[in-house]
C-alpha cells in the first residue's frame, strides 16, 4: 500500500495515520503494509517520524497474528496428537488383552500340544521304530532295485494272506507276506562261506515269490528248494524260476513245492534251512523239532538261518545248535543297515 504524498497546507496526526493502518493489518496479515515516502533530495518530509512509527506498528502487528496463527496451530495439532496418542494407548490396550486371550487360547495348548509330541518322537524306542522304517525305505526302494530288475514277477512290497488259497489247515499261524532285502541274505550267507558249500542244499520255508530261492541260486549249492503254502505266491515263484537269467545260476537245480510246511519231511542231507518269520512260533516249533529229529537220525552238518525272530531260547534247548556269529565286516553293515535281527545257527557236528 502507497501513502500519496500530502498537500500543501495539510496535516496529518500519527492517531489519522494508525486509523488508517490498523484496519489493512487486520483484513490480511499475510500482506503486510509497505510505506512508500517521497523526499526531495537534501530535505525532509513532514511527517516522516509519524510514517516511520506506523511501518514499525504494522510490523508489530504482523507478527502478532503470524504468532497468534502459529500458536492457534500449535494447540490444534496438540489436541489432534493427545487424541491420536489416547485411541493408539486404547487400541494398544485392546490389542494387548486380545493378544493375551489369543495365547491362552490358542498358542499356549499349541505349544504344549508340540512339546508333547516333541517328547513323544524323542523317545528312544520311537527313534528305534522311525529308523527302522527308514531303513526298510532304503532297502525296497534303493538297495534292491538292482536285484528287482531280474525278476519276472516282481517281488517288492507285501502281500497280505487273507486274499489268497492255502494249502492245509494253519492260515491262521500263516504271515503275510514279504521279501527278503538282498544285502540281509547276503550277510547272512557270509556267516557260511567257510563251509564247502557245494556239499550243501539250500531250503526256503515259507518261499513266497521265490526272491530268496533265486538269490541262494547264485551260490554253488547242491540243490535250492522251497515251500510256500500259498497258491498264488506259489506261481509267482514257479515263473521266476522259470524266466530267471540263467547265466546268473551257479545252482539251476531250483524247485518250489506247494505245500504246507508241518507236512513236509526234513530233507535226507547237510543242509541251509532259511526262515524270513514265515509262521507263527509253535508251527517253527514243530518245524524245527523235525529238523533236530532228522539230525539224531544221522549226524551231519546242518544251518539255521533266522531272520526276523525271536527264536534263541528254543534254539539252544534243542542240544544240537551253537549260533555263529557273522564275520566283523558283515557284522558292523549289519548293525548299521539291517532292519532285521540275523542270527545263524551250526549243527555241533
Amino acid at each position: 500500500m502507497s501513502v500519496m504524498p500530502q498537500k500543501p497546507g495539510e496535516t496529518r496526526s500519527g492517531f489519522e495515520e494508525n486509523a488508517q493502518v490498523s484496519p489493512s493489518v487486520q483484513d490480511d496479515v499475510d500482506s503486510p503494509l509497505i510505506l512508500t515516502e517521497v523526499v526531495a533530495p537534501g530535505t525532509e518530509a513532514p511527517g516522516h517520524d509519524a510514517a516511520a512509527r506506523a511501518a514499525e506498528l504494522n510490523r508489530e502487528a504482523t507478527r502478532s497474528q503470524i504468532a497468534q496463527r502459529i500458536a492457534g496451530l500449535a494447540d490444534k495439532t496438540a489436541g489432534l496428537t493427545k487424541h491420536a496418542t489416547t485411541s493408539a494407548m486404547a487400541a494398544g490396550k485392546v490389542g494387548i488383552a486380545k493378544a493375551a486371550k489369543i495365547s491362552r487360547e490358542t498358542v499356549i495348548p499349541e505349544l504344549g500340544r508340540t512339546g508333547a509330541k516333541v517328547a513323544e518322537r524323542t523317545k528312544p524306542e520311537r527313534l528305534a521304530k522311525d529308523y527302522r522304517e527308514f531303513l526298510l525305505w532304503l532297502h525296497a526302494n534303493v538297495l534292491d532295485s538292482a536285484i528287482e530288475r531280474l525278476f519276472f514277477v516282481p517281488t517288492k512290497g507285501q502281500v497280505p494272506l487273507s486274499g489268497l488259497r492255502v494249502r492245509g489247515n494253519n492260515r491262521a499261524s500263516g504271515h503275510d507276506y514279504k521279501p527278503t532285502p538282498y544285502l540281509i541274505f547276503k550277510w547272512a550267507l557270509a556267516a557260511i562261506e567257510d563251509e564247502d558249500i557245494g556239499r550243501l542244499s539250500f531250503v526256503d520255508y515259507g518261499a513266497g515269490k521265490g526272491r530268496v530261492m533265486l538269490l541262494a541260486a547264485q551260490y554253488p549249492f547242491t540243490a535250492v528248494g522251497g515251500i510256500e503254502f500259498a497258491a498264488e505266491l506259489h506261481d509267482n515263484a514257479t515263473m521266476n524260476i522259470a524266466q530267471f537269467p540263467r547265466s546268473r545260476m551257479k545252482c539251476r537245480n531250483v524247485e518250489c513245492a506247494l505245500d504246507d510246511v508241518v507236512d513236509i519231511k526234513t530233507l535226507d542231507g547237510e543242509a541251509v534251512h532259511y526262515f524270513f518269520n514265515p509262521f507263527a512260533p509253535e508251527i517253527f516249533a514243530e518245524v524245527l523239532k523235525g529238523i533236530v529229529a532228522s539230525y539224531h537220525n544221522r549226524p551231519r552238518r546242518l544251518y539255521v538261518i533266522l531272520v526276523d525272530m525271536e527264536a534263541d531260547e528254543l534254539m539252544h534247548k534243542t542240544g544240537v545248535f551253537q549260533e555263529v556269529k557273522l564275520p566283523p565286516a558283515e557284522r558292523a553293515q549289519a548293525q548299521l543297515l539291517s532292519p532285521y535281527k540275523i542270527a545263524v545257527y551250526r549243527s555241533l557236528a
